[in-house]
């Protein structure tokens, strides 16, 4: 074979294997489009529902939202099995003694929730999956304690008390709670996206009234210069402020500007959402919480002499809102009867 004809052929040698990995990687990203396309659309339903005018709107949110599932998922690794609530668990274990001031309080808590109500009237399940969420509150206050062999009075101590129970999401199953709460942290951050388009839309609005008033003011100053204002104060004075009001208006018509850019089209409202979903740990974290209490709801150091449990949970931030949580589990058997309630 010739040289020319060896450089021929492994031109098209190569020309054939580029066209193979093209393909390859075709029917791979068509594979992960096919498998994400009805996330893609919840998202799209929960956040802008406009942007499905975008050429190829899935393929350019098919990344953020494989990130967004992930993040979810691996939020959803790190939660423990679900927590049983009942009066025997209640006075074995220290999770739930801690969590429910009373046996009592438990029952009520699970009886009064129009949700879990809704659920046992529906199908007559015998148990409830369902995620717990609370707010926890550390109170300072002064106590008895051992310290060696003494018992000293008047000791400062932190008391933990959880309040304002909230059960969502019930299910029949764990594997269904998970499922649930996989698709929910997706729409969550869909929607954060949305309202992230709501602040751009408002902030551009705020921009162009304040413009408008600028402007309006610049008009009136000048319509002034023409009638008897001079007589009534000095040029200067005038001419200081039409040029901080010049000043002020130059740089709102830059940040309108600007804002204007970032929702210009309808690239622009899918590139927000794309945004939000490709950093999920901004708009929502889950860390695991580890407490030692004692069976009053005193907080324990972890060198403390005195007997107590170290319960774990899971603490839900976003943005600025936090809440304590966990997965339960309880059955039918546990609520009050209709006629306590």
């Amino acid at each position: 074979m010739s040289n020319g004809q060896g450089f021929l052929h492994e031109m098209l040698g190569g020309i054939a294997a580029f066209a193979q990995h093209h393909l390859a990687e075709h029917r791979f990203n068509q594979e992960r489009l096919a498998l994400m396309r009805e996330a893609i659309e919840q998202v799209v339903d929960a956040s802008e529902p406009r942007i499905r005018l975008v050429g190829n709107y899935t393929e350019k949110l098919l990344d953020a939202v494989e990130i967004a599932l992930r993040h979810s998922e691996g939020i959803l690794r790190r939660l423990p099995p679900a927590l049983t609530l009942s009066r025997r668990t209640w006075a074995a274990d220290p999770r739930v003694n801690a969590f429910f001031a009373t046996a009592g309080d438990l029952r009520s808590a699970l009886s009064l929730d129009p949700s879990i109500q809704a659920f046992f009237k529906d199908g007559d399940p015998a148990e409830c999956f369902a995620l717990m969420l609370m707010v926890k509150r550390e109170t300072a206050t002064f106590g008895m304690a051992l310290q060696g062999d003494m018992l000293v009075r008047e000791i400062p101590q932190t008391v933990v008390s959880f309040s304002h129970h909230q059960l969502f999401f019930p299910t029949a199953s764990e594997t269904g709670l998970r499922r649930e709460l996989r698709q929910r942290t997706l729409i969550f951050l869909a929607t954060r996206a949305l309202e992230r388009i709501n602040e751009l839309r408002a902030g551009r609005s705020d921009l162009e009234e304040q413009r408008r008033q600028l402007q309006a003011q610049l008009r009136a100053l000048r319509g002034h210069a023409r009638g008897l204002q001079p007589m009534l104060l000095s040029a200067d004075a005038d001419a200081t402020r039409q040029a901080a009001l010049d000043q002020r208006l130059t740089q709102t018509e830059q940040d309108l500007a600007a804002a204007r850019k970032q929702l210009g089209t309808l690239d622009d409202y899918l590139e927000q959402v794309r945004q939000v979903l490709s950093q999920p740990e901004t708009y929502l974290q889950i860390r695991p919480l580890s407490l030692r209490l004692n069976r009053l709801g005193v907080k324990l150091d972890a060198n403390s002499p005195e007997p107590g449990e170290t319960i774990g949970l899971f603490e839900m931030t976003s943005l600025e809102m936090q809440r304590i949580g966990a997965l339960v589990r309880f059955a039918r058997d546990e609520l009050l009867p209709e006629s306590a309630f």
